[in-house]
């Protein structure tokens, strides 16, 4: 707790790697962060530099390669897809509008 708030989210050491013909592209590379209730974060980064798939893999829309990722208490790096719909209900990502 900081401040008497309760963690929401906390990422540790979080990755994201892909596949591509010339070796592994470090997308998201050891991300660790807590955010406690009644914050808000903004992840801002120029055109490519991974602030999507830092928000689909923290919803685990696709796979993290390492790391960690709890919500609300519960490790949901390895939930059972059952279980992760209930809880992506309590989630939400918001992508930037560009125009």
């Amino acid at each position: 707790m900081s401040n008497g708030k309760n963690v929401l989210l906390e990422v540790q050491n979080l990755k994201k790697y892909f596949d591509t013909p010339r070796g592994p592209l470090h997308a998201v590379d050891d991300i660790s962060f807590k955010l406690f209730e009644g914050e808000t974060l903004g992840v801002v980064g120029e055109s490519g530099c991974g602030k999507s798939t830092l928000g689909r893999t923290i919803l685990r829309l696709i796979p993290s390669t390492a790391g960690k990722i709890i919500f609300n208490g519960t490790d949901i790096t390895h939930i059972r897809r059952k279980d992760l719909r209930e809880l992506r209900k309590q989630m939400q990502i918001i992508f930037q509008d560009p125009f």
